[in-house]
């Protein structure tokens, strides 16, 4: 939601204020407004060159928020496929192994008894 000035630079410089017999100095309240006209331009310039930048921060940070729910959530999901997997698995796993490395060189063993060489064999 884009922010709007009710109130311009131009609007404070141009203003009149009428005359009154009972009012305030003229001199003191022009100069308390070229004060304020000096500070509103300032505002004025900051709005303009400073907030469409941190309108695209805001849009970038939703994106972000964003982007961290959807990792959370593919988190849990990888830790539910995982949550199975534990220490007994791996030994398992890694015992299985050595019974195949074994294997493999029993048998390569009984080809070169044989005469044949494992490493020729396609």
């Amino acid at each position: 939601m884009a922010y709007v000035n009710k109130l311009t630079s131009t609007d404070i410089l141009t203003k009149k204020f009428s005359a009154n017999v009972k009012g305030y100095d003229a001199a003191e309240v022009d100069q308390f407004l070229d004060i304020v006209l000096e500070e509103f331009r300032a505002y004025e310039s900051f709005l303009k060159n400073e907030l469409p930048t941190l309108e695209k921060s805001g849009n970038q940070v939703d994106r972000l928020h964003k982007r961290i729910q959807e990792l959370e959530i593919e988190l849990a999901v990888m830790k539910e496929k995982f949550d199975g997997l534990v220490q007994n698995d791996t030994v398992s796993v890694n015992q299985n192994n050595l019974e195949l490395h074994k294997r493999i060189s029993r048998l390569e063993k009984a080809l070169y008894q044989l005469g044949q060489d494992p490493n020729k064999i396609k």
